[in-house]
């Protein structure tokens, strides 16, 4: 099939992202969301530093253009989606936010993962000032401005950003022959790539956020990716390739790479740091739907070609990193399970703890609830259960979990991945708190 050089997007801009000081929030493991249309000549630049004095949580201008009421907004995010906040920051004096100007925050919880200010251009369309994040992450920033010395801040504990971020599977491989993957607030890490046969060819994983550290390759069935409830952010650190069948994606996409679009209605905007083809498969972008892109739009032989006035080249697009928490070991000594009720081996049943080598249960058992396993050096092995399920707590440090039944429910994480064996399997994430009551009975 011939490949033909498409025309690329409406204009080109170099868009300027401002580093935002933060001195109470820490770093989001979330990166930036542009909201964007086609951008003009020239955004201004200003330097925006979140502050919270005496409990008050505002934004100060420190440098740079003023900015006018009504050509800003702020948004602002708890978990969820972003939502306009504007309303609820104070007017800046004479309705221009200048220099040395504080506007103070008067709603409700401050509780952000997320603060974005941004500027209004034609059009209707936004493009980001600014952007504040909590935990993790980052993001391209070509021109920052350099923040105020910060005291070093303390890392993060892998817990902690377990409970945080509702991880529901963190190991290097995603491997599922079942129904569908459910988790809407939670979030996949898997510190590798994903391809069609890895989802069973139409297997969905309906989870908010999802990170791959490697390339995606979906080339025939439906398997989909995304939230559709609870939308929220799939970061792919390698190219995305989307071919054959039909297909959703779910919430805004950040791909590290070349972009193969084919087969797939698309529901959030797509950016783009490399090429993007657009193939004769259906494209559809429903709603606001946009794909931006920062090398060359290229077209397929009979696509169609209306598909590309939803495709805008940009210099930059927001880039993101990959959690960088490693797993960490189990707790020792040995005695710290043992006084906890841990056996080193056992029939599957309701409540049971177990801490060994590997364990392994391969017949046919009735449902259990409410396990915590403990692989501390091999696997996990829980298959021929037929109709029945588990929940709970699985933990592989340096090997995986492979699953073959109805259901499981928990918190799987496994260096090696989670391994789904089983036709029909329907996976469910449910907070480790659920499972693990008092912090200080974390296994790790």
């Amino acid at each position: 099939m011939g490949w033909r050089r498409g025309e690329e997007g409406v204009s080109e801009v170099v868009a300027t992202t401002l580093l935002v000081g933060v001195t109470v929030l820490a770093v989001a493991i979330v990166a930036a969301i542009v909201l964007s249309a086609p951008q003009p000549g020239e955004i201004p630049h200003a330097a925006i530093v979140a502050k919270n004095e005496s409990g008050k949580f505002g934004l100060a201008h420190e440098g740079g253009d003023p900015l006018r009421v009504g050509e800003y907004r702020i948004y602002v995010a708890d978990g969820g989606g972003l939502v306009d906040e504007t309303g609820n920051f104070s007017s800046p004096e004479g309705g221009v936010w200048g220099i040395g100007e504080d506007i103070a925050y008067n709603g409700g919880s401050t509780d952000f993962h997320r603060v974005i200010v941004t500027t209004l251009v034609g059009g209707g369309g936004e493009v980001i000032l600014t952007e504040v994040r909590l935990r993790g992450g980052g993001g391209f920033d070509p021109d920052p401005v350099k923040p105020p010395e910060e005291d070093p801040e303390e890392p993060e504990e892998f817990i902690d950003f377990v409970v945080n971020e509702n991880v529901f599977v963190y190991g290097s491989a995603l491997q599922f022959s079942g129904g569908n993957v459910n988790g809407p607030g939670a979030t996949v890490i898997i510190t590798g790539g994903l391809v069609t046969t890895d989802a069973n060819q139409g297997a969905s994983i309906n989870v908010s956020n999802i990170y791959f550290d490697g390339d995606v390759t979906l080339s025939s069935g439906s398997a989909s990716l995304g939230s559709r409830d609870e939308p929220g952010s799939i970061y792919i650190n390698g190219s995305l390739t989307l071919r054959n069948g039909q297909r959703h994606i779910y919430g805004d996409v950040y791909v590290n790479g070349n972009c193969d679009l084919g087969s797939v209605n698309i529901h959030n905007k797509v950016y783009v740091n490399g090429d993007l083809t657009l193939g004769q498969d259906v494209i559809n972008f429903e709603g606001g739907a946009h794909a931006y892109y920062t090398g060359t739009l290229y077209t397929l032989s009979g696509v169609d070609t209306s598909k590309k006035q939803y495709c805008t080249h940009n210099t930059t697009v927001p880039g993101f990193a990959m959690p960088d928490l490693e797993i960490p070991p189990v707790k020792s000594p040995d005695t710290w399970y043992t006084s906890r009720g841990y056996a080193q081996s056992g029939d599957l049943v309701s409540d049971m703890k177990i801490f060994a080598d590997s364990y392994s249960s391969t017949s046919w058992k009735s449902s259990a609830t409410n396990v915590t396993i403990i692989a501390h050096t091999g696997d996990i092995t829980i298959t021929g259960m037929g109709g029945s399920g588990v929940t709970g707590v699985f933990f592989a440090p340096k090997g995986k979990v492979i699953f073959g039944g109805n259901s499981l429910e928990g918190v799987v994480i496994a260096r090696d991945g989670f391994f789904v064996t089983s036709g029909g399997t329907q996976v469910t994430f449910k907070n480790i708190g659920e499972y693990i009551t008092d912090p200080e009975d974390y296994p790790f």
